[in-house]
């Protein structure tokens, strides 16, 4: 596995080991730039954002760019997660963890933006926070947002039936608002620490501008098909100890590049700064060639590798036949060997196969090995499919399986395409499409077997379990179901997941989410497959980047440090 890899032939290198965040990434001992002019940091990603309308953010790259333009009442530590103040300045609760009252912070602007008054970003308020809660229960679009804060907040329902006014959610004055929660919620502050509850203006809305309070502004010119570049937020609410302005840097790029040699090609010539997704054989590679550039002093490039709190799994329809009967779920989940998947085709690029539950390992204190997963047994998936009417594959219509445009993707989908063939006798044909089609697509209950992912958006067993809530599926199959695409409904579950989220009790929660874990497992909706772990190259003149297991990029802090004249490359940008 690669954790030998990188014992032996990395071993007097700085290597990143998060769980949670790690220190500063880089070492150098350059002279540091002035503050507040730290130049611009290249990221590469795969396929071009989604939305950045923070209420409809559902895939990792607009994320990444959303989290950079928009804040929100709170954040998690980029080292620790744990919950911090950003744009609410105190809280307290009461009344049995029922009563929610937030301080907000004064003197913060919005950008500058053409959809206010003479161009310039007003102070935000009250108000603007509440306008930002009602687009959640009222555009029925956001079904994934909504999906977070169903039933969570006093009159919410009755506002996006009926319209008027949301009951449990008051501006009491210009800086303090009050929410009023249906019942004790274990999760209520981490979701408040989430894209999807970002403080936007209405102003902007309307006019369907991106404006945020974030360190980044955006502007449609520098969105183009190549990238897309957020500028500095020069009236940015938050200075270093020093009493500098924050960020330090003037720009943050997003690059479009979906070959992961081509990112290694773009790191290695300086036109990116830090890649992830690597491909392990890339790493060994360039490790083994240029040895010294990680060790000599000062290193040239930093490489690290850290857990997710992120799974890669099949979801399966079990809403449409054959998918609907367990024993072929079951038939299908333990013909595929996840081992040979990891180690064949991703090359070791995971923390290990997902065997257990659909939970990961960088959980912290949750106990995901306890979890029995179906095992690998090409005997029994036989037999299980044999006794759902399928001896030998024989009748088993040919199905579909979706994947993204991703190399590694559809590389996974060819695998098992052949491993369902051969142990099964199922013919598979493989779909690959944009992340944004197979996301429509899989709501709209038009795919018989996915692959997909999933990331944590707060750090809790019940941020993957939700994909499994059947209370709130719709009726039909032509409704939308998101984030349940397995339209997967078991009362037995949706019972736990309920007292989960009411459960204040860290450990009395996570025995509540290990039980749940169970019965997806047992049951199937989805086949886990990997649990992730990735490869970081980050160039070493960064300072304050903290790679973490939540994937947060907290970039008001980072800084370049000035590189030998030498070093510096005039046609970087």
């Amino acid at each position: 596995m690669k954790k030998v890899l990188i014992g032996v032939v990395f071993s007097s290198l700085i290597i990143l080991t998060s769980c949670g965040g790690g220190e500063n990434s880089s070492t150098s001992t350059e002279t540091e730039k002035t503050g507040g002019n730290d130049g611009r940091l290249d990221f590469a990603i795969s396929e071009k954002y989604q939305s950045l309308d923070p209420i409809k953010v559902t895939d990792v790259a607009s994320f990444h760019i959303a989290s950079q333009i928009y804040e929100s009442l709170l954040r998690f530590d980029d080292k620790t997660l744990s919950l911090q103040p950003m744009l609410a300045e105190t809280w307290t609760i009461g009344e049995n963890n029922l009563i929610h009252t937030f301080k907000l912070k004064k003197g913060v602007f919005f950008h500058d933006n053409d959809c206010f008054k003479d161009g310039k970003g007003r102070e935000i308020n009250a108000n603007d926070l509440v306008y930002s809660f009602k687009r959640i229960y009222s555009d029925k679009t956001a079904d994934y947002a909504y999906s977070l804060f169903k039933d969570k907040i006093v009159g919410a329902e009755d506002f996006r039936n009926n319209g008027g006014e949301i009951a449990g959610l008051k501006a009491l004055d210009d800086y303090t608002v009050e929410f009023t929660l249906v019942k004790p919620s274990s999760n209520f502050l981490g979701l408040l620490a989430t894209v999807a509850t970002a403080i936007v203006p209405k102003e902007a809305i309307e006019t369907n501008s991106i404006v945020g309070t974030g360190p980044f502004t955006y502007d449609k010119a520098n969105d183009t098909k190549d990238a897309i570049v957020l500028f500095k937020n020069k009236n940015y609410h938050l200075s270093d100890n020093q009493d500098v302005k924050l960020p330090y840097l003037d720009a943050v790029a997003y690059n479009y590049v979906k070959s992961g040699q081509e990112k290694l090609d773009l790191f290695m010539a300086k036109k990116l700064d830090i890649i992830t997704e690597l491909p392990s054989e890339s790493i060994k590679e360039i490790v083994e060639s240029q040895i010294a550039d990680f060790q000599d002093k000062p290193v040239k490039y930093i490489l690290g590798r850290y857990p997710q709190i992120s799974t890669s799994y099949i979801s399966i329809n079990t809403s449409i036949k054959p998918f609907d009967n367990i024993k072929v779920r079951k038939a299908i989940s333990m013909a595929i060997n996840k081992k040979r998947i990891v180690d064949d085709v991703l090359k070791g690029e995971a923390y290990a196969p997902a065997e257990h539950g659909i939970v990961p390992p960088a959980l912290k204190d949750y106990d995901y090995s306890s979890i029995v997963g179906l095992e690998y047994n090409v005997n029994k998936a036989k037999q299980l499919l044999a006794d759902a009417g399928y001896p030998n594959g024989k009748g088993f219509p040919t199905i579909t399986l979706t994947t993204s445009k991703s190399n590694s993707s559809v590389r996974v989908g060819l695998e098992i395409q052949k491993q369902l063939l051969a142990n099964l006798n199922i013919n598979v044909e493989i779909s690959s499409m944009p992340s944004a089609e197979k996301t429509e697509m899989n709501t709209r209950s038009k795919t018989a077997l996915s692959l997909n992912g999933w990331l944590a958006e707060f750090p809790d067993p019940v941020t993957f379990l939700s994909l499994f809530y059947g209370a709130n599926l719709p009726a039909s199959n032509q409704e939308a179901s998101f984030p349940n695409e397995s339209r997967f409904k078991n009362a037995e579950f949706d019972k736990l997941y309920e007292e989960s989220l009411i459960t204040i009790d860290n450990q009395k929660r996570y025995e509540l989410c290990l039980m749940a874990d169970q019965i997806i497992a047992t049951n199937a909706p989805v086949v886990p497959l990997w649990y992730h772990e990735n490869y970081l190259l980050i160039q070493s003149n960064i300072q304050n980047y903290n790679p973490n297991v939540m994937n947060i990029q907290y970039l008001t802090h980072v800084k370049l440090v000035d590189l030998k004249p030498e070093e510096k490359t005039a046609d970087k940008h």
